[in-house]
């Protein structure tokens, strides 16, 4: 026996299952909040931990990249998040613990765990 196919169609032999919205009507808002506070601390990322080494490599990538107006890229850990942000640096301050980059933004040392070149 022959049999045909066809090709389903966007949405045809799917299960449209729509979630936790279906159950937020039998939940209580206190479950409803630990949800969502547990879905967004799923969400965080751990800090990445620098040795001495590679702090000390760190610095002097920054002071070289300082010293030659070099772009750059820095990788930060923010807000249980990384993040990349890209510049010229126009002024450490040690004394504060800031790099400031030429429009201004000024970034902690403390939130850079890595570094690029662009020369």
């Amino acid at each position: 026996m022959l049999r045909k196919t066809f090709p389903l169609k966007r949405g045809e032999g799917m299960i449209r299952d729509r979630g936790n919205i279906k159950w937020n009507a039998m939940m209580l808002p206190e479950h409803v909040k630990k949800l969502r506070e547990w879905k967004e601390k799923d969400e965080y990322e751990e800090k990445p931990e620098l040795d001495e080494w590679a702090l000390q490599d760190l610095s002097e990538q920054l002071q070289m990249a300082f010293d030659n107006q070099y772009e750059i890229e820095l990788n930060l850990w923010k807000n249980h998040k990384t993040e990349k942000v890209s510049g010229v640096i126009a002024k450490m301050d040690p004394e504060k613990g800031n790099i400031i980059f030429e429009d201004g933004r000024r970034i902690s040392f403390c939130m850079i765990y890595g570094m690029t070149i662009f020369e």
